[in-house]
């Protein structure tokens, strides 16, 4: 998938939704933080590089349409878009590009040892919300409690564990993202090293 791709099919999907949801994607959208930024601070780690933030974010998303269809899930579709949307966005304060890179090469920030992204993500998305007060009303506190969810337990760095299908599928489905980037890194590595 490229990161056009991405913004592409979660436009796509914002466009089923409804007009106030096209909205908060569309302020999202218009960040080119999102649009540009990586998903990690190293080439081993999952969605290095420009644009991997919004490929990851994508791919989520999709896996996550994909299980309710598939499993006949009961989910409000708002609350997953919301929730897919908005898990990682806190990533655009913990990795800064590298200068004159071209936004090819990204380090840790000092925000990432202090803050983390997933509390960054959590004051985004509140941030974010408080903008529609009926969407406010009707989705802050379930996609909040996913979003410091999505890592599944302290030691992996969220402040609760998964207590709602969305928090659960948002944890499985960022861990099958990322786990099969770390793949394909591997098996590049493992090809290149061969040469």
């Amino acid at each position: 998938m490229t990161n056009l791709d991405a913004l592409n099919t979660i436009t796509g999907i914002a466009n089923t939704l409804g007009k106030d949801v096209q909205n908060v994607w569309t302020d999202l959208h218009t960040d080119p933080r999102f649009i540009l930024w990586s998903g990690s601070d190293s080439p081993l780690k999952h969605h290095y590089g420009k644009g991997k933030l919004a490929i990851h974010t994508a791919e989520v998303m999709k896996m996550g349409f994909a299980s309710v269809a598939t499993l006949e899930l009961m989910l409000d579709p708002k609350e997953w878009f919301f929730a897919s949307l908005f898990h990682d966005v806190g990533k655009m304060y913990d990795y800064s590009p590298v200068e004159n890179t071209d936004y090819q090469e990204w380090t840790g920030t000092e925000h990432k040892r202090r803050i983390h992204h997933i509390s960054r993500s959590a004051i985004y998305w509140s941030h974010a919300i408080a903008k529609y007060p009926t969407l406010n009303a009707n989705y802050h506190d379930q996609v909040l409690h996913a979003i410091l969810a999505h890592h599944g337990q302290r030691e992996w760095g969220s402040p609760v564990a998964p207590k709602s299908r969305v928090a659960w599928l948002l944890h499985l489905c960022d861990g099958i993202s990322a786990r099969m980037d770390d793949c394909e890194k591997v098996d590049y590595l493992k090809l290149r090293d061969k040469k």
